[in-house]
């Protein structure tokens, strides 16, 4: 599935990169979700369950962490070290993540291809990234 930003996000994004020039160094949230849920452009954070298997907790994602920016396949496209939950006693199906800001706006989603069923001691593996393309 492709990674979807809300109109919302689109528009804190953009303020972000060219108005506020990042004048506040925020660091985002990364959740993983439980609802099989597709993103679209109306996606606000109700949209979306936050996963609670156990041991799960969402994720800080700090502004140094990412990746410098590189053309991937005709898109610049930054991505965020690998994070990574076990899941303890009780699980959940995990159908995606979503990244937000501190004030819950969902910034970027994006739905698995297959989901993934997480049982005691399974490990899953995420690696973040958000890419940037031209409409023409």
């Amino acid at each position: 599935m492709a990674l979807v930003t809300p109109n919302a996000g689109e528009l804190e994004l953009l303020d972000k990169m060219l108005k506020d020039a990042l004048s506040s160094d925020e660091d985002y949230i990364l959740k993983l979700y439980s609802n099989d849920y597709t993103p679209d452009q109306a996606a606000v954070t109700a949209s979306f369950t936050e996963a609670n298997f156990t041991n799960y907790a969402a994720t800080t994602l700090t502004r140094a962490g990412w990746s410098s920016a590189a053309t991937v396949s005709n898109k610049a496209e930054s991505s965020y070290a690998t994070q990574s939950w076990t899941c303890g006693a009780t699980g959940n199906t995990i159908y995606g993540y979503y990244v937000c800001n501190p004030s819950d706006t969902v910034l970027w989603a994006e739905k698995f291809a297959v989901s993934r069923t997480l049982a005691d001691g399974d490990v899953l593996n995420l690696t973040p990234k958000f890419s940037l393309n031209s409409e023409n």
